[in-house]
This record gives structure tokens, C-alpha cells and sequence, in this order.
């Protein structure tokens, strides 16, 4: 924006403080203005105002904050890290079955390697210009602008050495580090990281007494579950060992199944230790106290105190941890973003007083209003708050009245006003439109809803095969009915609302969308075999008929979601979830961050680690629940897809086993450590603050809910309003003292020099 914008500014309020402004602003005051502009953009966003406040860094800072510029460094991240699935070995299969996927198609050396320079030199581009802007004291200040230094360093050489050795070097280390980008330019996700980092040592203290309760109740198992000696190893195929000992076989007793035990699962330490952190998992449980639970009954309590420990005690410990550090630090970090926002506000009003010596005009404050970078809600508050100012006698605001006016930017978006009812003049009508808009009119379509449910999970519990198909199963006849009172339903609520009032609700519009399709499909059904019961083709077990039949009863029971609204508890999970969807930006980003760093490690490491060896071709019989009897072929970390795959397999625990075993069997067992360190941090750490996140939210949603309940309004349209991280701490944060915020601002050696 080019300071001359500030000579003309609309007037929104035709006040009388126009007559303080008979001529345009000077150069130095056009200045003044737009340095107040950035400040109050800073505050608005959180950002920190110790940058370069002449003329060109401004607008060149503009510019380089500006949405475009936001959008194009999310091409680039997204770009940079899409080239995973391209390059060697490529995800370019359908299959990722070692047996029949074929080979991948091979880009050429040099293709993504460009694209990747190109990304690579754009963030070089960024670093440049924002060190130009916050100079070398506040530089070396950012931990995370040198380390962007530090990884655009090492990406480059390694760019370097792999086009050197033409993309057959042994390892790129730059596809581990690649991940930072994502973190580097998301203050939410960087807030998150640095929680994690205070969070990990008293979740280290936490984890050593788990291990230490591992340690203590292998080395327990190994003397109840004895392995017996000597014995020899008489024969060793894929996956299973055969033992004979050097004494007679035992009879069948208590004893011969405690060895049984031991040589299963507790014949060494690592295998006793291995065996029981996957039992803290619960993912071979019961299996690995069959053996000795059949014969004796009290061995389980073995199994059942480890448990109780370990999964009830220690890992819900790790949870309250966690919730506890999460809850501290983000009120913490919150309360810093309060900080700089009243920093820049209170900045704004510095360089603005330096214009005129009566103090900050209306004049001043409508012009960087109407040129700020803000949220319309905001504006629109701001411009209400000048309105009234306006009417006022003095025409100049104090810095308490000024700082007053831009607490608006802390405004929630207005809700929408629920319109009001147009009443049609016929009599009848008028009954009709009372009728419908009584709240037993949608308790009636609720129960339809749920009755149409019922039938149909009662006719294919009964009649599963005769239920979807031909024109005269008792299901379709039911549904064609249900359809039709929909339609009749969803029209008679149009035309009694009016169209402002009835997409204000959101789950009119649900119900009209879902209506809509399904009459649609029936009206192709019925187009395609004729009216229930009407004598046309009578056609059975055809692909046409089981994708109308099933698409219908699938929207049908989608529709029964419309009962969310009148249930309470529903109301606040729904608006919970609806939270979470747009504030898991930042933490699916960790998610994301974590999972393609490992998926980059795991295929350096287990890269073509595991062949195919098919027992119908060599003869050999796997063991039972082994990675080959099971079939797991496709998943490996042959390529960047597979081995994300194997990783969800892995955090959701279940058969995470397999895993194990298998690549500790074909590589050495310190690959124990990789999926070890891969499930602490995917599932005790990052799933953990995310089910923190979910808690504080919900409680936070009671809590508001409570004070609702006896408004006319349904809870849900109450509490959809989206709920930001900020959102959720404003309630407890607290006002920076005038020592702090003057503080911050003498320390600001660009704005000391503009008020000197």
C-alpha cells in the first residue's frame, strides 16, 4: 500500500472531525499512519512489532505478511513435500504387495531434484527478507530463524552431494529434516512443539518407572516361567524354531506348561521385556497368558497386576502429565500473545500522538481502520465503537479510550440473527406455518427418522438377501414411503420458513441435501423398475439394484443425525468435534511432521528387508501369526506410502507384534528401538496432548452450554460458534501491567528511533 492512500479515506460516519482535517496529511504524518497500520496488523495477529518501521521495510513487511504470500508458502511446503511419493523408490504402484506390485516408475535423476531446488531456494528468499526486516539483534535472538539457517544449510549440501553422485548416494538426510517446514511456519504448531519439549522430562520421569516396571516384571516372568536346559536347535526355518531338549518329554502337568511359557514368550530378557510392552499395549492379550492360565488359574494374576500398573496406573499418569503441562504452557504462551497484542496497540497510539499535539484524532483512527489488514467482524466493531465516538464532544481519544477501542479485536463473529417468520394472509396457511414451526413438528420427523432406522435394520437382520432387491421387497416398499414423506416434509418447511429462514438452521439445509439426493436416486429407481407394488419388471440380485437399494438406505441412515440438536450431550460433542476439526490443523501438522520423518527413516533402514517367500514354493511352514503365515506382504517400507501405512498399522497397535518380530528377524534386534521410539512418540505423547486438547475443549463447551439451557434457542445453534486455542484461555488470562508493555516498547530500538 503506498502511503499516499492515507490522503483520502471514506467516511463512514460523515462526524464533525472532518473539520480538523481541511488539508491531506504531510509526509511525516503519512508515515506516522502507516507505522500505526502495521502495528495494529501485528497486534490483530499476534506478532511480535520489532521489525523495521521506515517507509519500504513497511510495505515491503506488508507484503511479505500479506494472504498471497501465505498462500504461496503453502504451495511450496505442500510441493517440497509431495516429492516423497515421486522419488526413489517411488509410491507410483497399485499395490504395494511385494509378490505382484511390479516395479515403480523410475523418475528421472535431476526432475524432482529441481523442483525441490526451486522450494528450497524460495524459503532462502524468505529467510533473506525477514532478516533484512528484524535485523541481526533480533536474529539471533529467533531460535527457529537460526535453525531455518541451519536446515536450508544441510538440505543444500545434501541437495549438492546427491546431484554429484547423479541420485545414487547411500542416504538423503535432507528428506529426514524436510518435515521442519512444516513446523517452522505455524506459530500455533510451534507453541505445540515447545509444550512437547517442556512436557518431555516429566514424561521421562514417567517412562523410566515404566520401564522400570517392565524390567521388574520380565525379569518376574523369566523365574515363574522357566526356560528349560540345555537344549539344541535341531532345525531353524522362516519364522520357526524347532527345540529338543536333552531330557524326556514331561507329561502333561502344571510344570510342562510353565516351560511351555518360557520357551514361548520369557526366553530371554528381551524377549520377556519385548513381549510385555506389547502386552501393555493389550495387543496380545490374552494370547500370551493362554499357555500357562489353562493349567492354573492363579498365574493370571501375574498378567492381570502388570496390567493394572502399567496401562491403568502409569499410562493414564502420562495422560494427567501431559493435560497438566498442556493446560500451563498454552495459558502461558496465550498470555504472551495478549501481551504483544496490547504491545502493538499501544505502539499504534505512540507513533499516532507524534501527528498532532491534541492527540489521536478520530481522523488518524478511522484512516488506519479503513486501511489495516483486519477481519470484517473486526472492522465492523471498530467502526460501531468510532460511531458513538463520534457523537461525542471531544474529538480526540486518550490512550484509555483508545486502547478500549481496538479491545474489539478480541470480538467474537457476530451470529447470525435468526430471521423472523413471514406470515402468509391466508388463515390456513397461517396454521400451517404455527404447525410447522412448533418444535413438535421436527420431534415428529425425528421419530420417523428413527422408526425408518428400525425397520431397516430390522428387515436386513431378518431378510438380508430379500430385503435389496426387485420392486416388491418389504424394505424398498417401507423406503419409498419414508422418501416420499421427506420430500413432503422438507417442501411444506420451505415454503412455511421462506429461504432466509430455513437454510439459517444448519440442519435444515443437512436434511435438505440428504432429501434431495435420495429423491433423486428413487426417482432413478423408480424410472429403472416402476412403483412399488405396481406389477413392472421384477429384477433380483442385480449390480443396478444393490447400488440404488444400498445408496438409499445409506442416506436414510445418515438423515437419522438430525436427532443431535435435541439431545444435550449429543450438542456438545457435535460442537466439540466441529472445534477440533479446524483446531487440528496444528496438531495433525505434528502428526504429519512425526510421521514422514519416520516413514523417511524406516525406508532408509528396512528398505527391501523383507522378500517374498512363498511356503507353497520352498516347502517351508510359517509360524502361526507370523508376518508371512498372516500375508502382511504389503506392508513394508519398500517405498514413502507403504511405509506410512505400516506406521498407522504400528500406532494403532493392534498385531504391532508382527511387525517387530518380522523386522527384528530379518535386520538385528536394535530394530526394536525404531518402532519402540516410533509408538512413544505417535501414541503416549502427540495422541495424548491431542486427547488433552479434546478434554479442555469439551469442558470449556459444558461449561458455556450450562449457562444456555434455559434460552429458546437449541443448544447447538448456541454453541456451534468455533472455539480457537485463544478462545479457549481468554477466560483465564490477565491484563499485562503498564510496566510490561512499556517495557517491551523501550526495548524496541526501531520504534525508540522513529519517538526519539
Amino acid at each position: 500500500m503506498n502511503d499516499k492512500d492515507f490522503d483520502t479515506v471514506p467516511d463512514q460516519t460523515g462526524g464533525a472531525d472532518d473539520v480538523y482535517r481541511s488539508q491531506p496529511p504531510g509526509r511525516e504524518e503519512r508515515i506516522h499512519l502507516l507505522q500505526a497500520t502495521v502495528f495494529i496488523e501485528d497486534a490483530a495477529r499476534y506478532r511480535e512489532i520489532c521489525h523495521r518501521v521506515d517507509k519500504r521495510a513497511l510495505q515491503i513487511y506488508r507484503m511479505y505478511q500479506s494472504n498471497t504470500i501465505q498462500r504461496c508458502r503453502i504451495v511450496f511446503i505442500f510441493v517440497l513435500h509431495i516429492l516423497a511419493f515421486f522419488e526413489y523408490p517411488s509410491s507410483l504402484t497399485l499395490s504395494s504387495d511385494i509378490r505382484f506390485r511390479g516395479d515403480g516408475v523410475s523418475i528421472p535423476c535431476g526432475v524432482t531434484e529441481g523442483i525441490e531446488l526451486i522450494c528450497l531456494l524460495f524459503f532462502v528468499m524468505d529467510v533473506i527478507i525477514k532478516y533484512w526486516l528484524i535485523g541481526f539483534a533480533q536474529f539471533r535472538k529467533k531460535n527457529w530463524m537460526i535453525a531455518t539457517v541451519v536446515v536450508l544449510t544441510l538440505s543444500l549440501i545434501d541437495w549438492c552431494v546427491s546431484i554429484g553422485f547423479r541420485c545414487n548416494e547411500a542416504t538423503r538426510f535432507r528428506r529426514i529434516i524436510r518435515p521442519f517446514f512444516i513446523i517452522n511456519y505455524s506459530n500455533i504448531m510451534k507453541k505445540t512443539v515447545k509444550c512437547l519439549q517442556r512436557t518431555l522430562p516429566e514424561v521421562f520421569s514417567v517412562l523410566m518407572l515404566l520401564g522400570l516396571h517392565l524390567f521388574v516384571f520380565s525379569l518376574v516372568g523369566m523365574l515363574l516361567f522357566p526356560n528349560p536346559k540345555p537344549y539344541t536347535m535341531s532345525n531353524v526355518t522362516d519364522g520357526v524354531f524347532v527345540a529338543q531338549s536333552n531330557v524326556s518329554t514331561p507329561s502333561p502337568s502344571n510344570s510342562s506348561t510353565v516351560i511351555g511359557e518360557g520357551e514361548t514368550y520369557f526366553r530371554t530378557l528381551l524377549d520377556s521385556f519385548m513381549n510385555l510392552l506389547v502386552l501393555l499395549t493389550t495387543a496380545n492379550n490374552p494370547d500370551v497368558m493362554m499357555p500357562v492360565y489353562q493349567q492354573n488359574r492363579f498365574y493370571s494374576l501375574y498378567f492381570i497386576v502388570f496390567l493394572l500398573i502399567g496401562n491403568y496406573c502409569f499410562m493414564n499418569m502420562l495422560l494427567a502429565v501431559i493435560y497438566n503441562q498442556f493446560r500451563g504452557y498454552f495459558q502461558t504462551s496465550m498470555q504472551s500473545d495478549l501481551l504483544r497484542r496490547r504491545v502493538g496497540v499501544r505502539a499504534a497510539y505512540e507513533v499516532l500522538k507524534e501527528t498532532d499535539r491534541h492527540g489521536v484524532s478520530l481522523y488518524n483512527v478511522r484512516t488506519i481502520i479503513e486501511h489495516a489488514d483486519l477481519p470484517v467482524h473486526v472492522k465492523s466493531a471498530l467502526r460501531e465503537d468510532l460511531d458513538r465516538k463520534v457523537t461525542m464532544s471531544d474529538d480526540y481519544f486518550s490512550l484509555m479510550e483508545f486502547q478500549a477501542c481496538f479491545e474489539a479485536m478480541e470480538t467474537d463473529p457476530p451470529q447470525k440473527q435468526k430471521p423472523e417468520l413471514r406470515w402468509f394472509q391466508n388463515v390456513w396457511v397461517r396454521r400451517l406455518q404455527r404447525c410447522v414451526a412448533h418444535r413438535v413438528f421436527g420431534y415428529f420427523g425425528n421419530l420417523v427418522a428413527t422408526a425408518n432406522v428400525i425397520v431397516i435394520a430390522t428387515e436386513l437382520s431378518l431378510e438380508y438377501d430379500k430385503s435389496l432387491g426387485g420392486n416388491t421387497s418389504n424394505l424398498n416398499i417401507v423406503n419409498f414411503v419414508f422418501v416420499v414423506y421427506y420430500f413432503v416434509e422438507q417442501v411444506v418447511k420451505f415454503v412455511a420458513f421462506g429461504w432466509k429462514r430455513y437454510v439459517y438452521e444448519y440442519w435444515n439445509i443437512f436434511d435438505g441435501v440428504i432429501t434431495v439426493i435420495l429423491v433423486i436416486t428413487e426417482f432413478f429407481a423408480v424410472g429403472y423398475y416402476g412403483f412399488p407394488l405396481s406389477g413392472s419388471k421384477q429384477v433380483h440380485d442385480t449390480p443396478v439394484v444393490w447400488n440404488f437399494v444400498r445408496i438409499i438406505n445409506i442416506l436414510i441412515l445418515f438423515r437419522l443425525l438430525r436427532i443431535i440438536p435435541n439431545i444435550k450431550a449429543m450438542t456438545i460433542v457435535a460442537a466439540t468435534l466441529v472445534d477440533l476439526v479446524r483446531n487440528l490443523k496444528a496438531f495433525a501438522g505434528i502428526l504429519i511432521v512425526i510421521y514422514y520423518s519416520f516413514a523417511i527413516v524406516g525406508i532408509e533402514i528396512f528398505h527391501n528387508a523383507i522378500t517374498n517367500t512363498p511356503s507353497n514354493s520352498t516347502g517351508l511352514v510359517f509360524e502361526c501369526g507370523s508376518y508371512q503365515q498372516l500375508e502382511y506382504w504389503a506392508n513394508n517400507f519398500d517405498d514413502f506410502s507403504a511405509a506410512l501405512v505400516v506406521l498407522w498399522d504400528i500406532m494403532v497397535v493392534n498385531n504391532w507384534s508382527v511387525f517387530l518380530k518380522a523386522y527384528a528377524k530379518v535386520k538385528t534386534e536394535w530394530s526394536y528401538l525404531y518402532f519402540i521410539i516410533w509408538w512413544l512418540f505417535s501414541v503416549v505423547i502427540v495422541m495424548q496432548l491431542f486427547t488433552a486438547l479434546i478434554i479442555e475443549n469439551f469442558i470449556m463447551k459444558w461449561d458455556k452450554s450450562a449457562s444456555r439451557r434455559n434460552r429458546g434457542n437449541s443448544d447447538f445453534e448456541e454453541s456451534h460458534h468455533f472455539m480457537s486455542v485463544h478462545d479457549m484461555f481468554r477466560e483465564s488470562l490477565h491484563e499485562p501491567t503498564e510496566e510490561e508493555i512499556l517495557l517491551h516498547i523501550s526495548n524496541n530500538q526501531y520504534l525508540q528511533t522513529t519517538l526519539s
